[in-house]
């Protein structure tokens, strides 16, 4: 069974074997999400070659990756092994030695047999939403046209955008008032069944939101012996920082 995860790639491994398209591609989408990427094989496409010139993150090294001998030193570097070749037998002896090794396989040319699935992606409100959609190899096409609609529907919903541009202002203040965990996470709830915030964010109107939520967690605030008020509550709100998209 597999489980959806957002994973952190900084610093973590990629060894893609194959320098054809898929290989390319594949490279590519971890070395922007931060990974240190290897990729081994016979030949390399142009754009490879031109983005390895100028990337000390991206290396390319020339061998056969049917040469399991040759090829062990790579797959025991790495903490994800893409297999990306179109060789059918090549892949079989890749997919057969991460395994043996006990490293993550993404195997861009068998679906079923395939450990991480690379998803079709969307990002909303400067990537702080983040969408992923797969069909775990049935059919990319349906997964695409699935992800465009997911993207109609929630930019198209007004309501959604003042929800999250209002909850990502509070977590923080939250976090600065109430430190305890289990005394916090019972104030979102409420803020959020909250009649006024919730006409609020119907209308639309982050700044209705926000005094709306300055009040619920005022209110909430000195039941638990912080001394505060609402309106020194909405200025906390007003000046959070916008978080920055790690893409």
């Amino acid at each position: 069974m597999r489980v959806p995860l957002w994973l952190e790639m900084d610093g973590r491994r990629v060894l893609v074997v194959g320098g054809g398209g898929v290989g390319t591609r594949r490279a590519l989408w971890f070395r922007q999400a931060g990974a240190v990427v290897r990729v081994v094989g016979l030949s390399f496409s142009e754009e490879l070659q031109r983005r390895a010139r100028g990337d000390s993150g991206l290396e390319l090294v020339e061998l056969d990756a049917g040469d399991a001998e040759a090829l062990r030193p790579h797959v025991e570097w790495a903490d994800i092994v893409v297999v990306a070749t179109d060789n059918p037998s090549v892949n079989e002896a890749v997919w057969r030695l991460a395994r043996s090794l006990r490293r993550w396989v993404n195997d861009a040319t068998d679906a079923e047999r395939t450990e991480i699935v690379v998803p079709y992606t969307l990002d909303l409100y400067g990537g702080g939403l983040r969408v992923a959609v797969t069909t775990e190899g049935r059919t990319g096409v349906a997964a695409r046209h699935a992800r465009d609609r997911i993207r109609e529907c929630l930019e198209g919903d007004k309501g959604l955008g003042t929800l999250y541009e209002a909850m990502w202002r509070v977590k923080p203040v939250l976090k600065r008032l109430i430190p305890r965990a289990k005394d916090r996470v019972p104030i979102y709830y409420r803020i959020d069944e909250d009649s006024e915030f919730q006409r609020a964010v119907e209308r639309g109107s982050v700044e209705e939101a926000l005094r709306a939520a300055a009040r619920v967690i005022a209110r909430e605030a000195r039941r638990l012996g912080v001394e505060t008020d609402a309106d020194r509550v909405y200025e906390m709100l007003r000046s959070v920082e916008k978080p920055i998209s790690p893409l």
